[in-house]
C-alpha cells in the first residue's frame, strides 16, 4: 500500500475537535498507515454550506471522511432526496451522541400561537435564524416549512419584516450576544446550547408546534419528527411537537479501502476519553460520552464494512446489524 494522505472535513470548531483527534489517532507511532502517509482534519467557511455540501465532496473524493448532522441528513443525500438531486455512494462509520430538536419560538408580547399567525396577519416579524448564504440544514429546512404555511422570506419582506444577522460566531459562547435584541422570532436548532438558555431566561417566548400537515410533509422528505420536552428549557410548559434535530455522523464514500475505515473506528475506541472530555457541561454540544457500544448502532444508512469489521472485532455488533445494501 503506498502513502495516502487521508483528508476528513469536520466544517466547525466541534467537530474539528473530533476530527483532529481521530487523525492523531490515525497515526502516529505503530500506526497501519505506510510511512509518509498524512492525516489531516480540514475545515473551512461557511461552516455549515460544508456540512450540508460534504457528502458530495466525500461522494466526489475530495475527502475520505465527513462529518455533519442531523443524522438524517445522511439518509436524504443516500437518497438522492431533499437538497441532493441525486442518491450519493456514502456509507456510515459512527454516530456522535446529539440530542438536539428544531425550535420555533416567539416573543410572547407578540401574541403569535402558530406560524398560520404569520401569514394569515402578514406579520413584519424580525426573525433570528441561519441566512440562506450560510447553507445550514436548519434553514433549509426552515424554508420547507414556510412554505408549508404559503410564505417565504421575500414574503415576510414585502411586508416589512427580515431576517436578521445575529448568529452568534459560537452559539455555546457564554459571553456571546444570543440574538438581536430587536427580534420578533428564533428559528433554529442547537437548543443545548448557552445561546438558547440565554434567550429564554433574558426573554419571554412562546414555542410554536409544528402542525401536522407539516410533520406528514418533513416526514415524506425523509426529516422525523421530534419533541421539546416540557422543562426542557424556560418557557416549555407543554411538550411541543417539532422536528428532530439529533446526532453527529461521520461517513465515507461506499468504496473507500476497508482498512481506513477500520483504522478511524480504531482512532475513536482509542480516543474516546479524550474526545468525551472536550464536551463537558450543561450546555455540552456533544451529549454524552463517546461508547462504541452505541456508535455503530441504529444509523441511518449502512455501515461501511470496515467500520463494522472493527465493531464486531470488539464484540459491539452482531450479525445481525446492516453493513450494506442489497
Amino acid at each position: 500500500m503506498r502513502a495516502v494522505d487521508v483528508r476528513i472535513l469536520c466544517p466547525g470548531q466541534n467537530w474539528m475537535n473530533i476530527g483532529s483527534l481521530i487523525a492523531n489517532g490515525m497515526g502516529g507511532y505503530g500506526s497501519p498507515l505506510p510511512d509518509g502517509s498524512t492525516i489531516a482534519a480540514v475545515t473551512g467557511t461557511p461552516p455549515a454550506a460544508l456540512g450540508m455540501d460534504g457528502p458530495r465532496l466525500v461522494a466526489r473524493g475530495r475527502y475520505h471522511f465527513g462529518i455533519t448532522t442531523p443524522n438524517w441528513a445522511l439518509a436524504l443525500a443516500c437518497a438522492g432526496k431533499g437538497p441532493y438531486t441525486e442518491p450519493l455512494p456514502l456509507r456510515a462509520v459512527a454516530a456522535f451522541p446529539h440530542d438536539d430538536r428544531l425550535a420555533l419560538a416567539v416573543r410572547a408580547e407578540t401574541g403569535i400561537t402558530s406560524l398560520s399567525d404569520i401569514a394569515a396577519r402578514r406579520l413584519p416579524l424580525k426573525i433570528s435564524m441561519p441566512t440562506r448564504e450560510m447553507g445550514h440544514p436548519a434553514r433549509w429546512v426552515m424554508d420547507e416549512i414556510l412554505a408549508c404555511h404559503g410564505f417565504s422570506q421575500e414574503d415576510l419582506e414585502s411586508w416589512g419584516g427580515e431576517v436578521l444577522r445575529d448568529r452568534p460566531r459560537s452559539q455555546n459562547s457564554p459571553d456571546a450576544v444570543p440574538a438581536d435584541p430587536s427580534f420578533d422570532a428564533v428559528f433554529d436548532e442547537a437548543i443545548m446550547t448557552h445561546r438558547w438558555r440565554k434567550l429564554t431566561t433574558q426573554y419571554d417566548l412562546r414555542f410554536l408546534p409544528l402542525e401536522e400537515h407539516v410533520l406528514a410533509h418533513c416526514a415524506a422528505l425523509g426529516m422525523p419528527a421530534g419533541v421539546l420536552e416540557k422543562g426542557r428549557l424556560r418557557g416549555l410548559d407543554r411538550d411541543v411537537p417539532t422536528l428532530d434535530f439529533s446526532g453527529w455522523i461521520l461517513y465515507c464514500a461506499a468504496d473507500l479501502p476497508d482498512e481506513l475505515a477500520h483504522l478511524a473506528v480504531r482512532a475513536i475506541d482509542e480516543q474516546r476519553e479524550t474526545i468525551s472530555a472536550r464536551f463537558t457541561g450543561p450546555t455540552r454540544a456533544m451529549t454524552a460520552p463517546v461508547d462504541l457500544r452505541a456508535t455503530g448502532r441504529d444509523l441511518p444508512v449502512p455501515l461501511h464494512p470496515g467500520a463494522a469489521a472493527y465493531y464486531r472485532e470488539q464484540g459491539h455488533l452482531d450479525d445481525t446489524a446492516v453493513i450494506e445494501e442489497d
